[in-house]
């Protein structure tokens, strides 16, 4: 039963690898070794795209959850895809930035190193998803409130 589970687990963390690389690292820049991703070409379009970005990534860390992260595991990922947001809806430098800070691939990197399953960490993980998934859409009604 239990070589059953980590061949599950397995499975699952070479499915978030694929996605995370897909999201990060798809496309390598021509004359450069830098790759970036469908997320970095999403997060182009002016400030509903870094928020868009932000909710996959989300997926993520619910995968996380589902795979039995603690709590400051989800905590970690949250931060990390704050802060891709938060840096990235900045105009020309989130840009940038997206070639340096890989959040998807930080957050996958963070699952693996806890595949544990605890029931008892999942409300408190769902609290933090929800309060990250609410935090973006605020920070995004700021923006628009400010610039009309």
């Amino acid at each position: 039963m239990s070589e059953e589970i980590d061949e599950i687990m397995e499975e699952k963390i070479i499915r978030l690898k694929r996605l995370s690389e897909r999201l990060d690292e798809t496309f390598t820049i021509p004359g450069t070794e830098r790759k970036i991703g469908i997320e970095s070409i999403i997060g182009a379009i002016p400030l509903v795209g870094d928020l868009i970005g932000g909710i996959i990534s989300t997926y993520i860390m619910y995968s996380g959850i589902k795979m039995g992260a603690s709590p400051g595991i989800i905590a970690r990922m949250a931060a990390n895809i704050a802060i891709d947001f938060a840096i990235g809806s900045i105009p020309i430098v989130g840009d940038l930035f997206d070639f340096v800070w890989k959040a998807n691939k930080k957050n996958v990197e963070l699952i693996e190193e806890t595949t544990l399953l605890n029931e008892e960490n999942n409300k408190i993980n769902y609290l933090i998803v929800a309060t990250l998934i609410v935090g973006l859409v605020a920070i995004m009604l700021v923006i628009l409130a400010i610039i009309s």
